[in-house]
């Protein structure tokens, strides 16, 4: 039992790893490139688009 959960301990430290390697990877291309952080109401607006397209079941 205490193997099966290791494992999975494992596998969602991985992805966690590269969540965050991915997120950072684009926090740097922007900075890098000059984008504009952005504002409160984008990232609400984005926030409720993704999650919009998260829920939807039909995902085309």
């Amino acid at each position: 039992m205490s193997i099966v959960l290791l494992v999975i301990a494992l596998i969602c430290a991985v992805n966690w790893l590269k969540w965050k390697i991915a997120a950072k990877a684009m926090i740097h291309y922007m900075v890098k490139n000059g984008y504009k952080y952005p504002d409160n109401a984008d990232m609400k607006s984005s926030c409720e688009k993704v999650i919009r397209h998260m829920l939807r079941r039909d995902r085309r």
